[in-house]
């Protein structure tokens, strides 16, 4: 996106450019990489992309022959408030100042250490000057914060054309809705919007659910089947969870967006597409290309435009803005006549690290709905706060142990009922009448929680 990035001569950290109404644009300062030990001892490499690869992989933005380094092993990333950089899954890690990181800040003179290679990150005196997207909205996506007026406006230079996106971001952070989204202002706009969670089918049924099958195919297979791919033939498909796809079907999908062609499953007939694929993952898949579980030529096919939608505690900003939509669409036009300290709620709200980020907000405010007290301070909702519930810890608990479905939900649920009612008797000063009465819950049903999980004051 050479056409979005313009050289200024600037002193200090990143800037923000204003203008006329909302700012549409961010200076952020170059930076450049020296080498002081390894194969490329003595050399510098500019660092003036969004997102600058390292690896020994040959499709990286720096590559480095060094056996001590992965294919894909860590990459620099722009954000607004300056330059991280994160590792991807490498097999001797990114160790940055003596210490060995997933993710860290980028200053003045940080030294990285990549296998045998030692790296100086330096920021320079020029500076890259980003657009951002005027708009706050692009479809059903909300946003004035910078990095998704960033997202934005990626998405409006894109969507007309017929581009290849992967869309990459946490579970609940909108990664279909933007999909969608693209398609609709795209020239496709008016053919199907075809979705497929890989992650959701059986691996034995998703090829004929993605390329269709033929009558006696398989046991089952009692009538010839169109897949995902012809039905939406001039259109869109899109593929949730693309991380998740076998790596037995990763050539196949490979063949289909090289050759523009598809196979049903028990014929021997070709048949040509032509569809725009959209694929989405809340995986890292450059680390999955390094751990080998995921095509390397696969991965460059599909990210031709490649998307991060951050997740909301990284754009807290957009809070208030989300919550008014929420609010509108369950409450109605008087939405803001059923709150009380609307502003005082942001605030607390702003507390939250929002693990489930936008759908996370979105339940929390139809919760509200549901209840019965007016006005509402949706800042008592915020008990889930209370909860363990970072993203680190959620997905920690969910590996311990395989557990059995009825098993699992059951010992969610008691951990929800046992912090819901704590969080509601002590905003209620132990008041069990006041308390059954602001969650909507007859008195006799609450004193029987309490009982059952020893809830004391």
């Amino acid at each position: 996106m050479e056409n979005d990035r313009k050289v200024r001569k600037i002193d200090g950290p990143t800037l923000v450019i204003s203008g006329d109404k909302i700012k549409n644009a961010i200076l952020v300062q170059k930076s450049k990489l020296l080498a002081i030990s390894g194969p490329l001892q003595g050399k510098e490499f500019m660092v003036d992309k969004n997102i600058f690869t390292i690896g020994s992989g040959s499709n990286n933005d720096l590559v480095i022959e060094d056996t001590t380094i992965s294919r894909r092993h860590c990459e620099i990333q722009l954000i607004p408030e300056g330059y991280v950089i994160r590792d991807l899954g490498s097999t001797n890690g990114t160790v940055v100042q003596g210490v060995k990181v997933t993710a860290a800040f980028l200053n003045q003179s940080t030294e990285i250490h990549l296998g045998k290679t030692k790296l100086v990150f330096c920021p320079l005196k020029e500076a890259m000057e980003y657009t951002l997207s005027q708009n706050e909205s692009f479809g059903n996506l909300l946003g004035r914060s910078v990095p998704m007026r960033r997202v934005f406006h990626i998405a409006e230079t894109y969507a007309p054309t017929d581009a290849t996106i992967l869309i990459e971001g946490e579970t609940g952070t909108g990664k279909e809705v933007l999909a969608e989204e693209i398609h609709k202002q795209s020239a496709r706009s008016d053919k199907p919007f075809v979705v497929i969670d890989c992650a959701a089918l059986a691996k034995e049924l998703i090829e004929s659910e993605l390329f269709g099958h033929t009558k006696g195919s398989f046991t089952g297979a009692n009538i010839d089947r169109v897949g995902a791919f012809e039905y939406a033939d001039g259109g869109t498909v899109f593929l949730d969870e693309i991380g998740d796809l076998s790596g037995e079907l990763q050539p196949k999908l490979l063949r289909v967006l090289e050759k523009k062609e598809i196979r049903k499953v028990g014929s021997n007939k070709i048949r040509n597409i032509d569809v725009r694929i959209i694929s989405a993952t809340n995986r890292k898949l450059e680390a999955e290309v390094n751990a080998g579980r995921f095509r390397e030529d696969l991965y460059f096919r599909l990210s031709v435009v490649h998307m991060d939608l951050p997740p909301l505690r990284n754009r807290k900003d957009d809070l208030p803005l989300l919550a008014k939509r929420f609010l509108k669409e369950f409450f109605g036009k008087d939405a803001m006549d059923q709150v009380v300290d609307f502003d005082k709620a942001m605030e607390a709200f702003k507390t939250h690290d929002w693990p489930g980020n936008v759908r996370e907000l979105r339940n929390l405010i139809e919760m509200a709905a549901y209840n019965k007290q007016r006005p509402l301070d949706l800042s008592s909702f915020l008990y889930l706060g209370k909860m363990k519930t970072t993203a680190e810890t959620s997905r920690s608990q969910a590996s311990d142990e395989l557990r059995p479905f009825k098993v699992a939900k059951g010992d969610l649920v008691e951990q929800f009922e046992r912090d819901y009612i704590s969080a509601l008797l002590k905003r209620n000063d132990w008041n069990v009448s006041k308390a059954a009465r602001e969650a909507g819950i007859e008195r006799a049903y609450l004193q029987r929680l309490i009982k059952r999980y020893e809830i004391k004051s």
